[in-house]
């Protein structure tokens, strides 16, 4: 098992190092780039979502404002957590979006979480010491 594990303060800046700790990882285990690719579809949503609402409200001085990206490599799955300490959110909890309506009829939100959610085997959350915990899993074929 392999473990790749990285703090980020909570700005929108840190997506490509965001990346590069995925790259990092696959690479390292030499897992596929399609892989690669999802993952880190996954992580830009998952992130700008954090730093765009996480803090709504919250004022600059209020606390460090940081998420946790951890990546476990295992031998029959991997899987990637968001752990942040912005306001308690369940995004498992949203209402799945009408996709039967054409973009122009559909309301603005959760399409992103949507095709986070079904391009995944797993997706789990909680919020456990003050902390939103976000995992995502895919298993390897």
């Amino acid at each position: 098992m392999s473990r790749f594990i990285r703090v980020f303060p909570v700005e929108i800046s840190e997506i490509d190092n965001i990346y590069d700790i995925i790259s990092l990882a696959f690479s390292q285990e030499g897992l596929d780039k399609t892989m690669e690719y999802l993952f880190s579809a996954a992580a830009d949503e998952i992130f700008s979502n954090i730093v765009n609402y996480g803090f709504e409200g919250s004022r600059e001085d209020d606390h460090e404002k940081i998420v946790e990206v951890s990546i476990q490599i295992e031998d029959s799955v991997i899987s990637m957590t968001f752990k942040d300490n912005g306001k308690p959110f369940d995004p498992l909890s949203s209402k799945s979006p009408d996709i039967s309506l054409g973009l122009h009829e559909r309301p603005i939100g959760g399409l992103g979480i949507y095709m986070v959610k079904n391009s995944f085997d797993e997706a789990c959350y909680s919020f456990e010491n003050g902390f939103n915990v976000f995992t995502i899993k895919k298993w390897k074929k």
